[in-house]
């Protein structure tokens, strides 16, 4: 084995000669080496941490930023939603208005908001930018500045919905189109942020002359029957033709009768061609007894015109709104049966039903319920009421003869009847436009004035009747086959209490062509008689009747005269000289259709001769 590589024993190393041995001296180092050996060789540990630290930093902030982020998330993630700012909410504006409105007329414009969110929005509040030549006239409700640019808008939870009726009169040149700005402000029940909902509503002015006015009760009861009252008028320069008026109720609102009675439904009226100055008016009556205390009720009359494709467009609007509230004590009236369009004829008996409510949460005593008659037409002899005290035209019920009026409970209710007959004829002088009212109230110890009932207004028909009268003139007395004679018609009309328009006479004179004696019209009235020879027609326009015509004055008359050549046929027999009499008109105050006719008139109705001198001889 080969030691060269051994070590040597140190014995013999010392005693080599080959090694000299020397002390070891002490390292001399400076000393920013010495603190930096010193530094490193105390506390180990931490310098193993710094290092790496300072190795990998780069991880650490990695690792760091993202726990930060993963925190913020997270944070984000969790908190409560209702925390989070929202957006804009679903609710819709919804406007209403007619396409055109008159220049210098009114524009109605309805404006709904309804809300689509599933959030209550809350502080709201309508805002409206008018264009130039628009003035705030009205609104329900009203609004919350003088210029009716603010409206307050109600706390609207998912689904609900607020409107709002705004009247502005239109003014501007014709065809100019004006835009109405709408903004919404609200906010959210859980958040203070404001929100903006905008929109626009357009409307083209027209040129129209046509006014519409609308009116009724500013306050009623839920109980008592109202009336509104239609009104319009032609101020162009020329005819309207194909015109309506059309009533839009309001929810709630029970038709009961209207004058004239509507053409379509229970709110729609013919015109048809309104003349240049033409007016009218339409009355309708009901009540609000589906409706809550506390609401307002709105209704709108348009006038309408109908274009070549049978399109209606609203030329003018009026609206008309009625706050309703309830009486503490409630009496009403009605005629049983109810009167026609509320029009009653001279001589009708009339039986009125009273009806009485205590609507208070106390008991009521002492109660009087007084009814007044204001009518010269009435027959006050004949006035009959069940257990009341009658003084001319009044009535009086009181606990005195009727027990249940001493003391009425809560909710508690009843009824009374009177009866009475008008006169016939109506007048004897010629007074015109009768009417018959009665007015009721009730009152009680608790309360310190009597609660008006619904006034309750008929009015009185005016009675007329066609009259002819048969004279001979010359020829054959009595008639006598080949022979000729020639007779002179009269027909005379009379009116009594009201005026009437559009009268039409029409007859027929069935004895050829050539029968009816030329020239031989009345005077006065040739212009306004027409014979249509190929039918044997003749027409007489009226026109206007005035009230008490053939009373107080003449009688309006057509005569004419008519020739007759008997046939064999005709031996032993009277021939009709004229039929189908019939009269026709509209009576301008009840607005009913006047209808009236005669009997046919024979060569045997000659008047002032004795009977048979009207029978045909051979």
């Amino acid at each position: 084995m080969d030691d060269t590589n051994k070590n040597p024993d140190p014995k013999l190393a010392n005693s080599s000669p080959e090694f000299v041995t020397k002390v070891v001296e002490t390292p001399i180092l400076d000393s920013d080496l010495r603190r930096q050996i010193s530094t490193s060789g105390t506390g180990g540990h931490n310098s193993g941490f710094k290092g790496f630290y300072q190795a990998n930093k780069i991880y650490f902030w990695a690792i760091f930023l993202g726990l930060a982020i993963i925190s913020v998330l997270t944070y984000l993630a969790m908190r409560s939603p209702a925390t989070v700012a929202p957006k804009e909410a679903n609710v819709d504006i919804n406007v209403d208005v007619p396409e055109t409105a008159p220049s210098g007329g009114e524009a109605v414009y309805k404006i709904t908001v309804k809300n689509n969110d599933n959030q209550t929005l809350t502080n709201a509040e309508l805002e409206l930018v008018y264009p130039e030549g628009f003035s705030y006239l009205s609104s329900v409700p009203n609004a919350e500045n003088i210029s009716g640019t603010k409206f307050k808008v109600p706390d609207l939870v998912s689904g609900q919905n607020a409107t709002i009726i705004v009247k502005v009169k239109a003014s501007g040149n014709v065809n100019d189109e004006k835009k109405l700005g709408i903004k919404l402000h609200y906010s959210y029940s859980n958040f203070t942020s404001e929100f903006i909902k905008e929109q626009t509503s357009v409307v083209r002015l027209v040129a129209s002359d046509v006014l519409v006015e609308l009116s009724g009760p500013g306050t009623a009861n839920n109980a008592e029957i109202i009336a509104y009252t239609a009104k319009y008028q032609n101020n162009s320069d020329s005819d309207v033709k194909n015109a309506r008026i059309k009533l839009t109720f309001p929810a709630g609102f029970v038709f009961a009768s209207a004058v004239p009675t509507p053409d379509i439904g229970t709110d729609t009226w013919n015109i048809g061609t309104l003349a240049k100055g033409g007016a009218g008016q339409i009355q309708i009556q009901g009540s609000f007894s589906a409706v809550n205390v506390g609401e307002s009720k709105t209704a709108t009359a348009d006038f309408v015109v109908l274009d070549g494709n049978g399109q209606a467009q609203i030329q003018n609007s009026s609206v008309f709104t009625t706050q309703i509230y309830s009486s503490p004590l409630l009496v009403t009236q009605e005629l049983e049966p109810a009167a026609t369009n509320g029009v009653v004829k001279p001589g009708d008996n009339l039986v009125y039903r009273v009806r009485y409510q205590n609507n208070a949460s106390t008991a009521a005593t002492g109660i009087n319920i007084v009814v007044t008659l204001d009518s010269r037409v009435i027959n006050l002899s004949s006035l009959r009421a069940e257990g009341g005290q009658i003084n001319n035209n009044t009535i009086l019920w009181n606990a005195s003869t009727i027990p249940n009026l001493e003391s009425l409970a809560p909710n508690e209710s009843g009824q009374l009847s009177f009866s009475l007959q008008l006169n016939n004829p109506a007048v004897k002088d010629s007074a015109k436009n009768l009417t018959v009212i009665s007015n009721i109230k009730i009152k009680s110890n608790e309360y310190g004035a009597y609660f008006a009932g619904n006034p309750l207004t008929l009015k009185v028909s005016s009675p007329s009747s066609v009259k002819t009268v048969l004279s001979f003139v010359s020829g054959q007395l009595p008639p006598q086959v080949g022979r000729q004679s020639v007779y002179k018609i009269k027909v005379s009309l009379n009116n009594s209490t009201n005026d009437y328009t559009d009268g039409i006479v029409s007859l027929f004179i069935p004895l050829g062509p050539n029968s009816l004696v030329a020239g031989s019209y009345t005077p006065s009235e040739s212009a306004n008689a027409a014979f249509d020879s190929s039918t044997g027609k003749l027409v007489w326009d009226v026109g206007i009747l005035p009230a008490n015509t053939g009373r107080f004055t003449n009688a309006r008359i057509l005569e004419f005269q008519v020739k007759f050549s008997p046939s064999a046929s005709q031996v032993n027999q009277s021939p009709v000289l004229v039929k189908s009499i019939n009269f026709s008109a509209k009576d301008s105050f009840t607005g009913e259709e006047i209808t009236a006719s005669t009997g046919d008139i024979t060569t045997n109705d000659v008047e002032g001769e004795g009977f048979g001198n009207g029978i045909v001889q051979k």
